[in-house]
């Protein structure tokens, strides 16, 4: 046993298991029968994690949640996204925007919103939270940087950010805003309502699941009301939700990985190449060996970081994760690409998407966002 196992962590992870196993034999069916487009969301996907219970994981119990800790969250994303790497990013985006609005939950609006919420998680039409993070590089036309500015009972926003989940999917979008007068805040805006304002991603971004774009506002107007944090308060809901995108995000690119990797191995142990399997050749192992190496280092640094998500060196440690675990996860696409010669190309195996998928959420947070989305739409 790991030392970050548990009985109720080994719980979460294998109803993740069964989720992911579902919602990749959904999509594919799906779009082998014309059912569905690449840039289509498919709510059934949410209505599935609600009924198993997914959405409220991370609440504390008095709220309606599990109240999963931060190695359970990290495990769960890594084991889902063996199935759909899609699919885990949509939770950790959520599980990211219900953690700042839990942070809140002594506010009498944010606690009886989350109680309310909670009951209803495994409706019909389950809801979800969303995020939305300062864009990594400055729209170079017109140079505008997430600012608010309050005026009387309104709150003029202007700037750029990513959001990893579409506004319009969203019950609640929570925005960090940078301190641009020296007064940082968190707002708390329906994210069906800023829908007109988002560019979306463009097609074939490799998440087919998960409809993310860029969020640009000149001068909106909001409640002033909708302001849930400022200053120091403020800053630390926004340090937890980079803290949150960049460990949950590692997460997911592992299990990516992971499962790149076990289709390799399973590939060279039966195909037969001049006469023998192709894990006999020396060249080959040595790929196989490096992968699963790059794949162990990788989780590691993601259960280090998950396991003191709480100390000072918290966000610096998810941040280095969030890289490493971006590389280390393209470079074993890449090989496990490779160790299938030709086919490793063609969708029926489904690697080439492992690789779309991995260089897709490597852009959700680095510095090509703004190559990424919205500049081609």
């Amino acid at each position: 046993m790991e030392w970050y196992e548990s009985e109720d962590r080994a719980l979460f992870a294998e109803t993740a298991a069964k989720y992911a196993a579902w919602t990749l034999k959904s999509i594919v069916e799906e779009k082998l029968t014309g059912r569905t487009t690449a840039d289509e969301f498919n709510p059934e996907i949410i209505r599935q994690a609600a009924a198993a219970g997914l959405l409220t994981a991370p609440l504390p119990e008095d709220q309606g949640g599990a109240g999963l800790d931060g190695l359970g969250r990290a495990i769960v994303l890594e084991r889902m996204a063996r199935g759909r790497a899609g699919a885990a990013v949509i939770l950790a985006a959520h599980w990211t925007g219900l953690s700042a609005l839990s942070s809140l939950r002594n506010q009498e609006k944010i606690g009886s919103w989350l109680a309310e919420r909670a009951k209803q998680a495994r409706a019909e039409n389950p809801w979800l939270c969303g995020v939305a993070v300062p864009a990594a590089v400055k729209n170079v036309k017109d140079g505008l940087d997430p600012q608010a500015t309050e005026s009387g009972e309104k709150v003029m926003l202007s700037g750029e950010w990513t959001c990893p989940l579409h506004p319009s999917l969203v019950e609640r979008l929570a925005i960090a805003v940078p301190p641009s007068d020296g007064d940082p805040r968190v707002l708390w805006l329906a994210g069906k309502d800023l829908a007109p304002y988002c560019q979306e991603a463009f097609p074939g971004t490799g998440l087919l699941e998960l409809p993310t774009c860029r969020l640009v506002l000149q001068s909106l107007e909001a409640p002033a009301g909708d302001i849930l944090a400022r200053g120091d308060q403020a800053l630390a809901i926004t340090d937890r939700i980079w803290r949150e995108l960049y460990l949950g995000l590692a997460a997911v690119m592992v299990g990516n990985a992971a499962a790149a990797f076990a289709y390799a191995w399973e590939y060279a142990r039966e195909r037969v190449q001049t006469g023998r399997l192709i894990i006999e050749h020396q060249e080959v192992r040595r790929m196989l060996e490096h992968m699963n190496t790059l794949v162990e280092a990788a989780w590691a640094m993601v259960t280090t970081a998950a396991a003191v998500s709480d100390s000072r060196m918290a966000l610096d440690r998810s941040r280095r994760a969030y890289t490493f675990c971006g590389s280390a996860g393209e470079q074993v696409c890449l090989d496990a690409i490779q160790c299938l010669g030709g086919y490793g190309y063609m969708e029926d195996y489904g690697l080439e998407r492992r690789l779309r998928d991995v260089k897709s959420i490597q852009c959700l947070l680095g510095s090509h966002s703004l190559d990424w989305i919205g500049e081609r739409c």
